[in-house]
């Protein structure tokens, strides 16, 4: 009688251990996918910044309208981006020395110059449980990535 009664009494710590275990057990794979998610976002925006200043570093900008060259870039640099789930993309795109500091409009670049691509986008969590790894009021991580190229156009 005694083995049954001990056996009755364990159940329940059991199940509370089990619960205990597996909350952090699942907080943690929740973590590495978040991560993960995180990695291969700034992995594709940094793979669509360099897209975006290939095509602006061969760019005819000397008979191309301004208009006509940022809309080609930001096109090249959309479709890189292949609706990968970021929200609040903005790119910027500029003239700049060898240490990336903005030189001014990137059509006047001249032939060996630098120009750098910025891509600014707001990754939203797909776990809110996260928030307090940085928190914020709008749940999501920034990511900014930029790449310079030197100008062969122009």
């Amino acid at each position: 009688m005694l083995l049954r009664r001990q056996s009755r009494q364990r159940r329940a710590t059991t199940l509370v251990e089990v619960a205990f275990v597996a909350l952090i057990c699942f907080t943690l794979m929740f973590a590495i996918f978040e991560y993960g998610r995180y990695v291969f976002t700034r992995q594709v925006m940094e793979n669509a910044a360099r897209t975006g200043a290939r095509v602006a570093v061969v760019e005819p900008t000397s008979y191309l309208s301004s208009t006509d060259a940022n809309s080609d870039v930001g096109a090249a640099i959309t479709t890189a981006m292949a609706n990968i789930g970021v929200q609040n993309m903005n790119w910027t795109i500029y003239g700049c020395d060898s240490s990336g500091n903005n030189n001014g409009d990137w059509t006047t670049t001249q032939f060996g110059n630098d120009l750098a691509v910025q891509i600014d986008a707001d990754l939203p969590l797909m776990f809110p449980l996260f928030n307090f790894i940085k928190p914020s009021s709008s749940n999501s991580i920034h990511i900014s990535v930029k790449v310079m190229m030197r100008s062969e156009a122009n």
